[in-house]
Parts: structure tokens; C-alpha cells; sequence
């Protein structure tokens, strides 16, 4: 059988994808992001997915112009929901959600802010991280921190590093009480420890392959949200431009199962826990590219209604 598989529980509504080769189409109609996500969905595919060299060499050939692909910068203010929301250098998710970014903030001016500084009023900037300023680390639990000043001016790596050697980490502040003990200790300027990683794909997939344009991405007016790709190269782009665009549908097999169970699977910690044991199963067997979710709500359905279907 293909490896490239999509697994449907017909019992249960569970699918998921194996990562597969792509079939990628390039459609010469100009149309916004928008219209093009829309269009590649209708045909059950999405714009394309870029996750490696070969995938963006073989679209860089398939056109002479910039065209749409699905790499977007949405959600860039928003705390933890997204492959390209702020989260914390802890690595935990925030139990508040709390942030305090100036009135026009974060703005990700000309493309290089990715790192997040607190000034003497307590509102938060997004800044290159590579600039240098002091900074604040943190030390006890996420329930009881206590905040230390270095007046030693680092970017913002080097800065975590410290932290990470001498105390907890940098700081992570999750509500106003603790935005204001940071606040007691400044007279200028500090590295917080909030951070994000720039742009994602349309259908979620987390990857960290970039091959940008030089001076590409520079977010344009602060509005240049899609992307697009030209020989060889990513470009950033105003979604509302019109422009061509590249879709991409996936090949698979499908396989109908039948489990006899007693489990309740209207219960949705049930369904998440089939999914952890399916993923763990897959992940044993040494996949690692797919994608598992439910697709729709459980049905009980007649075992004598099954039959094989293969395509």
C-alpha cells in the first residue's frame, strides 16, 4: 500500500494525512489572498505549502511572476493561539493571556520586530532583537515570582541566556500586578520575555522554513500580511493585492476501520484521548508527518453498512 495515507474511522469521523507529495497547479487569475484561499479550498486542496527547498524551487519554476502561496501573518497580536502568536521564552503557555503593548502596538516595523521590550510607563514595544537594551529576569514559581534589573545592555538572545544561567529565565509577566513590579524596578528601556516567530501557513502547518527575498519580508506600511513566492524566494504582500496563485491538493489512499467499543465518543475527553493514542502509536512506528484530528461529530453506524472502498 502507498505510504501516503489518509486513515478515515469511519465509526467515529476521525481523519488524518500523511504528508505525501503535493500536486501543485498553477491558476493564471489574478485574485487577493483571500479569493485565492478560497478558490484552492473549493477543489478540497489550499494555497501551497512551502516547507522545504525542493517544494519552493519546483513552484519558483511553475511561474515568471509573484504568486500567491498560503504563508500568511495573521493573528500577530495574539498571545499563544497560533504558530505566529507571542508566547513567553519559558516555553509555558500563559494562563492569562495578559499583554500591555502600546496603543499602536505591536506593529512589526519593516518586517524585523520579533522580540518585546518595556519601557518606563509599563507598555510594551515590539523591537529588533538584535538591538541592545537592560533587561529583567525572573526566579521562583509561576505563582510567586520575584523580578532582578541587569543594567548590562545585551540584545535580546544573549539577555535569555543570562537569565537562564542565573536565574529563571526572562521575565514573564502575566497580569498587572506583576507588569507593575517589573515597572518599580526600571528607569529605562528592558527585554521581557516575549517573543514570536513570524508568519505560518493557511492550513496551521508549523514549519520554520523561510528563504526570503533580500529586504523581504518589510511589511510595507505595517499591512503586508501574505506571501507570496518568485525564483527562488519569498515576498511579502498586501493581501489585497491581485496577483496569480499556486493550490495544492494531496494525494491519498482511503482505508474504512470498524472498532468495537463501549466508549462514549460524544464525550470530547474520550476523542481527544483516541487521538493521543493514535498519535502515539504513529509516532512509534516512526511517522511523524501527519496531521490527526476529528472531522466531524461521532455517528453510530451499521457495521453491516461498511464495506471496503479504496481509492
Amino acid at each position: 500500500m502507498d505510504p501516503r495515507v489518509l486513515i478515515c474511522l469511519l465509526f467515529s469521523g476521525v481523519c488524518f494525512t500523511g504528508a505525501g507529495l503535493n500536486k501543485y497547479v498553477l491558476v493564471e487569475e489574478d485574485k487577493t489572498w483571500y479569493e485565492a484561499q478560497k478558490y484552492c479550498r473549493s477543489r478540497n486542496g489550499d494555497l501551497a505549502i512551502v516547507t522545504n527547498m525542493e517544494v519552493l524551487n519546483q513552484l519558483s519554476d511553475m511561474t515568471t511572476i509573484t504568486s500567491w502561496i498560503g504563508l500568511n501573518d495573521f493573528n500577530r497580536k495574539t498571545m499563544d493561539l497560533y504558530p505566529n502568536s507571542w508566547r513567553w521564552s519559558t516555553q509555558t503557555r500563559s494562563r492569562s493571556g495578559y499583554m500591555n503593548f502600546e496603543s499602536d502596538e505591536p506593529d512589526y516595523n519593516s518586517g524585523k520586530e520579533e522580540c518585546v521590550t518595556t519601557g518606563t510607563n509599563g507598555a510594551w514595544r515590539d523591537v529588533m532583537c538584535s538591538d541592545l537594551y537592560a533587561f529583567v529576569c525572573f526566579s521562583g514559581s509561576s505563582n510567586n515570582k520575584t523580578y532582578h534589573l541587569i543594567e548590562q545592555k545585551l540584545s535580546w538572545e544573549p539577555s535569555k541566556s543570562y537569565c537562564r544561567t542565573h536565574y529563571t529565565d526572562l521575565a514573564m509577566i502575566e497580569n498587572e500586578e506583576e507588569n507593575q513590579k517589573v515597572l518599580s524596578n526600571i528607569t529605562t528601556p528592558v527585554w521581557i520575555g516575549l517573543y514570536r516567530v513570524p508568519w505560518t501557513f493557511s492550513d496551521g502547518t508549523n514549519s520554520s522554513f523561510r528563504t526570503w527575498w533580500r529586504n523581504e519580508p518589510n511589511n510595507v506600511y505595517n499591512n503586508q500580511l501574505c506571501g507570496g513566492v518568485y525564483d527562488g524566494g519569498f515576498h511579502d504582500q498586501e493581501c489585497t493585492a491581485t496577483l496569480p496563485f499556486i493550490c495544492s491538493g494531496r494525494k491519498y489512499s482511503r482505508i474504512k476501520i470498524m472498532i468495537e467499543s463501549n466508549l462514549d465518543l460524544t464525550n470530547q475527553n474520550t476523542k481527544d484521548n483516541i487521538l493521543l493514542q493514535l498519535s502515539a502509536s504513529l509516532t512509534r512506528a516512526g511517522r511523524t508527518d501527519f496531521n490527526l484530528s476529528w472531522s466531524a461529530p461521532p455517528e453510530k453506524l451499521d457495521p453491516a453498512g461498511l464495506n471496503d472502498d479504496n481509492q
